[in-house]
Parts: structure tokens; C-alpha cells; sequence
């Protein structure tokens, strides 16, 4: 057992300053790569958080009263693309306000009394459409079928919507991010063991003639690739995390990866390092 260490730790100290490089190396790729996995992570609680707010808003023109507004609303939900329509009156609006402002909604409040009862508030429609199945595209041409109504002031798509395209833009920068990271990592890690395989190569091929059995010759390889991948991406997350410390003031605070997702990260990346491990000794051993 010792001795298979100490073949470990020989082939690893044959690379000499490249483990140290490649270490580096992976850990650059695992700042990058926890970027796009942090951005990825805000943006889907953001979009969870604000799931139950309404798609469109429609405010209605003030000639229109209540019983016109609910019409609308029947009209509308005929669309096979809206989930539904809520209609909120003026009156909803203020009490709303006045909930939701406190002490300021009950001056406002009085101040609307003091002009016999006259609210400014424009009645509005909230708009649901399930965003998961409909593009961008198609959600502008709903907001201008609803707009050409005579009812209808102007329509507004709120952030709920705007999240919706950017967790999409998101999902798609990631997978590309983890393409090229794997790619990278398996080529930083993959040259840095060649090298130590090279080094090593009569030391290697007198093993062999020896009789050494396979495993023996195997496991410096994939301790290598559990090496590079395992530290490095633990250097890349302490580096991340760090630096994201240090200015947390300008970041508006320290955002965390949940431990699962830490966890697969260094996984991953020691999984790699495993797999371009067993390439190389099936090359040279």
C-alpha cells in the first residue's frame, strides 16, 4: 500500500510546475463556470418568487365602468393562449394602496375624500399566459390584440416576463458554459498527465517488463486525474467564494450555490480527471 502511494505521489511530482499550472487552469475554469452557475440560480429563484404575478397588465380608459371592464375580461379569456384575466377596479387599487403604504395609503386615502371621491387610479386587467410554452414573440402579439380593444389605455408587460426570457437566455449560456468547461478541463488535465507519463516512460516500460500487474500501473494515472480535478476545483471555488467576500459591498452582498451543486461541481470535475486519467494509461501503459 505504501508503496502504491509513493508511485502516486512520484507520478504526480514528474510533472513538476505543470500540476501547479493545471491546477490553475481548472481552477480558472471553475470560477467561470460557478459564474454561470451562480447567474443561472438567482435568475430561476427570481422567476419562482414573482410566478404568481400577472404576464400583461391592461389599463382601462377611465370612461370605461365595471361592467364593460368584466366583459372584457369574458372576451379575453376566450383566447386559447391566456390562463385567465382578474379585473381590479379603482376602488381596489386605493384600498390596496392604502394596505400596502400604511400610514402614507391613509393620507392618500383622505386626500381622494377631500376631492369627493375622485381616484386617479386607472382600472386595469392582469393578464396570466402560461410564458413556459409561448416565446417572446408571441406574448408581444397577445399584448397587441389586446391593445387594439377601444376599452384598453395601454398594456404592460411586467418583469415576470422579462425574467422568463432571461432564464431561457440563461439555461443556454450555461449548457454552453459546461460544454466548453468539460472540453477544457479534459485538455488541461489530459496534457499535464501525458507529461508525467512521458517523464515516466522507461521508468513505465521497465515496470512492465518486470511483471508488474496493470493495476499497479493504473492507479498513479487516475490518482493524478482525481488530483488535478479535485484541487482545482476546490481552489476555483475558494477563489470565487473569496473574492466574492472581499467586494461584497459593490456585489450587494454574497450569493451561494447550494451545497449539491458545490458538491457535483467538484464531482465533475474530479470525474474528468479520473476519465482522462484511464485514457492516458490505456495510451502509454
Amino acid at each position: 500500500m505504501r508503496y502504491r502511494f509513493n508511485n502516486a505521489t512520484s507520478h504526480i511530482a514528474c510533472a513538476g510546475t505543470s500540476s501547479l499550472i493545471g491546477i490553475i487552469g481548472v481552477g480558472f475554469i471553475t470560477v467561470l463556470l460557478t459564474t454561470l452557475l451562480l447567474n443561472h440560480s438567482i435568475i430561476s429563484q427570481q422567476s419562482e418568487f414573482k410566478n404568481h404575478s400577472p404576464t400583461l397588465v391592461a389599463f382601462l380608459k377611465d370612461t370605461v365602468d365595471e361592467s364593460n371592464g368584466r366583459t372584457l375580461v369574458s372576451q379575453l379569456e376566450k383566447n386559447g393562449q391566456i390562463l385567465a384575466v382578474d379585473y381590479t377596479s379603482k376602488a381596489d387599487k386605493l384600498a390596496r394602496g392604502e394596505t400596502e403604504f400604511q400610514d402614507l395609503g391613509v393620507l392618500i386615502k383622505e386626500a381622494f375624500a377631500e376631492t369627493q371621491g375622485v381616484i386617479p387610479f386607472p382600472a386595469s386587467l392582469n393578464v396570466y399566459v402560461d410564458e413556459e410554452l409561448i416565446t417572446r414573440k408571441a406574448l408581444e402579439h397577445i399584448a397587441l390584440e389586446i391593445k387594439t380593444h377601444d376599452e384598453i389605455e395601454d398594456v404592460m408587460l411586467t418583469g415576470q416576463g422579462q425574467l422568463k426570457d432571461r432564464l431561457r437566455d440563461s439555461e443556454r449560456t450555461m449548457l454552453a458554459g459546461l460544454a466548453v468547461a468539460v472540453v477544457v478541463v479534459w485538455f488541461i488535465i489530459g496534457t499535464i498527465i501525458k507529461r508525467a507519463a512521458v517523464a515516466r516512460s522507461e521508468e513505465i516500460h521497465l515496470m512492465k517488463l518486470l511483471g508488474m500487474f496493470r493495476n499497479h500501473l493504473l492507479l498513479p494515472f487516475a490518482v493524478h486525474g482525481l488530483f488535478l480535478g479535485g484541487v482545482g476545483a476546490l481552489c476555483g471555488l475558494s477563489c470565487f467564494y473569496g473574492m466574492a467576500y472581499v467586494f461584497q459591498s459593490q456585489l450587494d452582498g454574497v450569493h451561494y450555490l447550494a451545497i449539491y451543486q458545490i458538491i457535483l461541481v467538484v464531482l465533475a470535475e474530479m470525474l474528468i480527471g479520473l476519465l482522462v486519467g484511464l485514457a492516458t494509461h490505456r495510451k502509454f501503459a
